[in-house]
């Protein structure tokens, strides 16, 4: 045995037996002398990495690598540190050239895949993940980044296998389970998904993600208590840890606890400023308190959460008129965009008339569904579909491009600029036609239901079942159907129960909104959770009973502590506080007394 080898052995023993730092400050001097001794620069590399020097283990392999830059097993140990790093442009650069010696190694095509996704690339990481034709039966990470993957590329039942199929592998890894979890949340099992974030509890009660993961359930369903409680937990464990700040100034926002939420939010926002999330729902807080110039400066951030500018096809053409930035002179070509959900458009079309009066020269782009709704309502022919220019990328003629939520800071700068009573018109002919159509209900008190929404996890807060309106079906009334979707079981339960619901089946309530608007001007109350059609009785001034089930899906538009909304005058908010047994018997109260509704705010 050489000189050189005996030292190595001597440092690898003074290592594993002795003292590490010692065999550490060795084993650097030692590379110093033989700086392309592959040997030594391989125990250099397994004793810093060992110790958590990142730096001088990548280092060690890039030495190696100059002498035997073919082998793969050091570019492999390379490219992992390197992911460690985040220097994911670097680690691909590694992978690319093993995948060039062997286009089929497995590690390297599964790990390309995870970097994308890293990378926020869910297609090509799905892409490249698809490519190994068959997971290895032992490979529970593979089966997590595939999981993810598929996760954020919205095959959620697909994902859902995958996580399982996971866990069958190993069921001690905690990250499945986290990431089993977030999958429910999408597919809106919140009772399924705390389930499985309290088996990864469990596993390991030290693991932060999966107290953060159970207090977001809790909070979610105003369990704020507990939740706190949990949030606590989590940040006994990381007290610097941004994302538990964050929620914990998520959590007192949904609890309107603005002295608790101002704490954390400020807390978080210094170890993060872009927490865009956090940054809305400060924003909408702020919004229900009335404190406007505030709640304008922030209400940008909606744009800038990612799950919100991944749908938003034309945001680059926006992005320079953000937050105070957007100045708009009345002589200049506007063109204003609309956003994600069509209640959204709605709410944000009660300015438009405003727009006309202040710019001379204005184009609004619309859901194709509401058009001719805007072009008759506003008496402007001013209005096209979504798309019509801003689908060129390079759309020119117009001086400023922005949303339309943006605008509303020139013109809602305080309670007193809410004074309109309603703003959208419905076609006379339509109403006549539905006018016909109940007229065999004379003297019975129309009542319009719809009784779901369907935005993500938020829709399964808002929503209720057609079964908790049963007590609402009596001899004096028409119970007339506003729920759009598929209604068959909830038909089905009715008819069962010997009760009438008015179903006009030849009309598409998601569609054709035309026909819905109509339908609901031969109402006498509208009675729903938020939703769409929420939005449109608002805007149409139709007396209407707004049942919030969640703090967390009552959005700044209704004030459940009011019983109000600025938005819409003639609309009474009432949220669940004990039972909906309970509402739904106030709301029985309300129907006794009168057979004419006017919620004056």
């Amino acid at each position: 045995m050489s000189n050189l080898e005996n030292k190595l052995k001597k440092i690898i023993d003074t290592f594993n037996n002795v003292n590490k730092e010692i065999a550490f400050k060795e084993i650097k001097k030692l590379s110093e002398k033989y700086n392309k001794n592959i040997s030594v620069q391989n125990v250099l590399f397994q004793v810093a990495k060992k110790i958590g020097d990142i730096d001088t283990s990548i280092n060690a392999l890039k030495k190696i690598l100059v002498i035997e830059n073919n082998n793969t097993l050091y570019l492999s140990q390379l490219y992992k540190l390197l992911l460690e790093k985040g220097l994911f442009d670097e680690a691909l650069e590694k992978i690319n050239f093993i995948l060039k010696i062997d286009n089929s190694n497995y590690d390297a095509l599964r790990d390309k895949s995870y970097i994308y996704f890293l990378k926020n690339d869910y297609v090509e990481a799905k892409k490249y993940i698809e490519n190994i034709l068959d997971l290895k039966d032992d490979d529970y990470f593979g089966y997590n980044i595939k999981g993810l993957i598929y996760l954020k590329n919205h095959f959620y039942e697909e994902a859902r296998n995958l996580f399982n199929t996971a866990i069958k592998i190993n069921d001690r890894y905690v990250d499945t389970y986290n990431n089993l979890g977030a999958c429910l949340l999408e597919l809106e099992k919140l009772d399924e998904a705390k389930k499985v974030f309290s088996i990864a509890y469990n596993i390991d009660k030290k693991n932060v993600s999966s107290i953060i993961n159970i207090a977001n359930i809790l909070s979610l369903k105003d369990d704020i208590i507990q939740a706190v409680k949990h949030y606590e937990e989590a940040l006994s464990l990381d007290p610097n840890n941004q994302e538990i700040l964050s929620n914990l100034a998520i959590c007192y926002c949904r609890d309107n606890n603005e002295k608790k939420a101002k704490i954390f939010y400020d807390k978080a926002l210094k170890i993060n400023p872009y927490d865009y999330k956090l940054i809305y729902a400060y924003c909408t807080l702020q919004l229900k308190l009335n404190k406007f110039e505030k709640s304008w400066e922030l209400f940008d951030s909606r744009l800038l959460i990612q799950k919100n500018k991944y749908k938003l096809s034309n945001f680059d053409m926006v992005k320079n008129n953000l937050f105070n930035n957007l100045q708009i002179n009345p002589k200049d070509k506007l063109l204003v965009l609309r956003e994600q959900g069509v209640g959204d458009e709605i709410l944000f079309s009660s300015i438009y008339p405003d727009i006309i009066n202040k710019f001379v020269n204005v184009k609004i782009e619309a859901d194709k569904r509401l058009v001719s709704i805007f072009n008759r309502s506003f008496g402007k022919k001013m209005f096209v579909e979504d798309g019509y220019y801003s689908k060129d990328p390079s759309v020119s003629g117009f001086d400023k491009i922005t949303y339309a939520g943006s605008l509303i800071k020139f013109f809602r700068k305080n309670k007193d600029d809410f004074n309109y009573e309603y703003y959208l018109t419905a076609r006379e002919d339509i109403i006549y036609k539905y006018k016909k159509k109940l007229e065999n209900y004379k003297g019975k008190i129309k009542i319009g239901i719809s009784w779901k929404s369907s935005v993500s996890i938020y829709g399964s807060l808002k929503s209720l079942s057609i079964k908790n309106f049963e007590p609402l079906f009596t001899d004096d009334r028409i119970i007339v159907n506003l729920q759009y979707g598929n209604i068959d079981s909830d038909k089905k339960y009715i008819l069962n129960q010997g009760k009438h619901l008015e179903v006009f089946n030849d009309l598409d309530l998601f569609n054709d909104i035309e026909s819905c608007m109509g339908l609901l001007k031969n109402l006498d109350l509208l009675i729903t959770v938020s939703n769409a059609t929420a939005h449109f009785a608002g805007a149409l001034g139709i007396p209407t009973i707004l049942i919030c089930p969640k703090k967390s899906s009552t959005y700044y538009y209704w004030n459940t502590e009011h019983g109000s909304s600025m938005w819409y005058k003639n609309m009474k908010i009432l949220g669940i506080e004990k039972s909906i047994i309970h509402t739904i018997n106030q709301i029985n109260n309300i129907l006794e007394k009168s057979n004419e509704f006017k919620f004056t705010n």
